[in-house]
Order: C-alpha cells, then sequence, then structure tokens
C-alpha cells in the first residue's frame, strides 16, 4: 500500500480516516448507522433516502477537508474493513478481492445502482455477497460512493484488513 495514503478505515458505527503527518478524525457515521439513520431498514430504501445518506457522509467529510484541506489532495486513497472488501467481491462476482484491488467509481456506481434496485430477497443472490452482508450493502455503497464523490476519485483502492491486522 502506498505510504502517502489516505486510509479511510469504513466501520459499523463510525468511519476513520487516517494520514499519515496530518492525523486521524473519525467521523460518526458507519455502515449500521447509516443502515439505522438513513436507511430505516428499508427492503428497497427510497431516492431521498438515498440521497440523505450519501449526503450526510460527505456532510462529516467536508468538516474534516475544512480542517485540513491536504485530505482532499491526497492522490492514493485506500478503504478497508470487511464491509469495503463485500462492495469489492459484490463487484467482482467472487468469494475473495485479489490483493491489490482498486475500484474504480463507475462500477462502484453500477454496483450501487443495480443493488438499489433490488429487494432483500433478490439481493442475497448476488455472488460475492453473503448473507450477513445483505442488508448492510447498499449502506456500504453509500460510506464509498460519497467518499469518492466529494474527494473526486475515480478508483479507490479496497483492503479487507484494518489497522492493528484484524479483518
Amino acid at each position: 500500500m502506498a505510504v502517502d495514503a489516505l486510509f479511510v478505515t469504513v466501520g459499523d458505527e463510525d468511519v476513520t480516516i487516517e494520514l499519515a503527518d496530518e492525523g486521524t478524525w473519525t467521523l460518526p457515521i458507519g455502515v449500521r448507522t447509516v443502515v439505522d439513520d438513513q436507511l430505516e431498514r428499508a427492503d428497497r430504501p427510497a431516492p431521498e433516502q438515498l440521497t440523505n445518506a450519501l449526503g450526510i457522509v460527505s456532510d462529516h467529510l467536508d468538516d474534516v477537508v475544512r480542517e485540513s484541506p491536504v485530505v482532499a489532495a491526497t492522490p492514493t486513497v485506500i478503504a478497508r474493513g470487511p464491509h469495503v472488501d463485500a462492495l469489492a467481491r459484490v463487484e467482482l462476482g467472487l468469494d475473495s478481492v485479489p490483493a491489490d484491488y482498486v475500484l474504480q467509481r463507475s462500477d462502484a456506481d453500477d454496483v450501487f445502482r443495480t443493488l438499489v434496485s433490488e429487494p432483500i430477497s433478490e439481493r442475497v443472490h448476488n455472488p460475492g455477497l453473503r448473507p450477513d452482508e445483505v442488508e448492510t450493502i447498499i449502506a456500504t455503497c453509500c460510506v464509498v460512493l460519497a467518499v469518492m464523490r466529494r474527494l473526486e476519485l475515480t478508483s479507490i483502492g479496497i483492503s479487507a484488513h484494518q489497522p492493528g491486522g484484524a479483518t
């Protein structure tokens, strides 16, 4: 992984942004938070729910960028954690993600559009998606896409690993 990378760790309750020599920030919104507060555990979230979910993540990221503008200028961004691994597996249709996989924004958008149009009963059949991820995958898409859009990224590196070696 790149030395001068911005690391975005997507968790259940928060998102952590880390940039060497600049700092670490915690956004008080994670995948489960998005599901519970924005998507309201909907089978197929309404467009306004999706817009709100994307917006709240972007708003929190705006606070970080205002505090440290270099965050928005970091060329290499790595998203990590089991949630982003799930998104990459669905995009690839595989049971695992190759090392150093890079997710293109257009592919993330395609996965998002596909998943939001499916009820849970259909979503569960997507290759690469595990049963315990079916209810959170749309929230994961919202978090990752909000980061990509706010930072104007065309791609983002994917790592299943979290700090401390946990996956």
